[in-house]
């Protein structure tokens, strides 16, 4: 791990600073762990303060929280703190609330050192700051008024390759003897444009490949595959998608996406209920006239699949009216 080291001192600013130390880490892998500290310096009697940092949660996980020994140092009787740290880190998104308050009476903490500790595990590749804003800092003195303050944050950068399969849907449910899309987003999480090819499957059978070129980091582009359904057999099949991986990947937990299912039936059965009946007449009813971007639209009721349910979807649906599944 290569670090950039803080150092701030009496002598630099007059102005209180709360700041990442140290503000640069490097060279680090997936499942990697580190500690950074939030450090204070040139403050006057700190008596509690708070703040709150975030960071890029696809790239860190918080794991352990502990308090710096500087509001401790205060003079007797004045050493003794409530600390109070949040659990919830990586719940919604990357942010470590903390906040810590002396106990007693006294002239509170000065000078420089560390407010709080925290342990990081690496679960991603890529750039991610650990900002410190400022008006979501707060520093108080015996007397409950803020002290003047500014803040310095922080970045990491987890260097390698990272493709992942972010999301996989196909455009209709129940297909009969036809053709049906499945979009796929792809991303790019690493530091370097990627190159690979992707692949879409029913349960474990090859449906298409793709070749994604020069995707730029932090970027992703939309699929499409189309799939004949014509000789596969009436059955309910699972969706997925697979980036192959790259040279020097070094997370591949997210190149598979399992999402998305596909029955094939008998033509004219909307319902994916084996019966051709009102139930497939009604839906086909209530989408009429409609196109993919109306809200009536359903893409199950567009039987032949030219982007509009008209008469010649009813008709579909009408002629085997009264069929059953075998």
């Amino acid at each position: 791990m290569l670090v950039c080291q803080s150092t701030l001192s009496a002598n630099a600013s007059a102005t209180a600073t709360v700041y990442v130390n140290p503000s640069e880490v490097t060279d680090l892998s997936p499942g990697d762990t580190f500690l950074i500290n939030i450090d204070i310096a040139n403050v006057v009697g700190l008596a509690g303060w708070e703040f709150k940092l975030y960071y890029k949660r696809n790239v860190l996980n918080a794991i352990e929280v502990k308090e710096g020994s500087f509001l401790k140092s205060a003079v007797p009787p004045h050493n003794d703190t409530m600390f109070l740290p949040t659990v919830d880190y990586n719940a919604t998104h990357g942010r470590v609330y903390l906040a810590c308050a002396l106990l007693g009476s006294g002239p509170g903490a000065s000078g420089s050192g560390t407010l709080a500790s925290i342990n990081f595990t690496v679960i991603g590749v890529g750039l991610t700051p650990l900002s410190l804003p400022q008006d979501q800092t707060e520093l108080v003195d015996p007397d409950i008024q803020s002290i003047s303050h500014v803040t310095v944050g922080g970045s990491v950068m987890i260097g390698g390759n990272d493709i992942a399969v972010t999301h996989v849907h196909p455009t209709k449910t129940i297909t009969n003897d036809t053709t049906v899309q499945i979009d796929v987003t792809v991303q790019n999480n690493g530091n370097y444009s990627a190159t690979f090819d992707v692949t879409v499957y029913y349960d474990e059978n090859e449906i298409e490949t793709q070749t994604v070129t020069d995707l730029a980091p932090e970027s992703n582009q939309n699929l499409t595959f189309t799939w004949d359904t014509t000789p596969v057999p009436k059955g309910n099949y699972t969706i997925k998608a697979y980036a192959h991986p790259i040279v020097g990947e070094v997370l591949v937990e997210n190149n598979l996406l399992i999402d998305g299912w596909i029955k094939e039936t008998i033509f004219g059965d909307v319902t994916g209920d084996g019966k051709i009946n009102i139930l497939d007449i009604s839906l086909v009813a209530i989408a009429f006239g409609s196109r993919p971007q109306d809200t009536r639209w359903d893409p199950n009721a567009d039987i032949n699949n030219d982007d509009i349910v008209n008469i010649l979807d009813i008709s579909g649906v009408a002629v085997y009216f009264g069929e059953v599944d075998p």
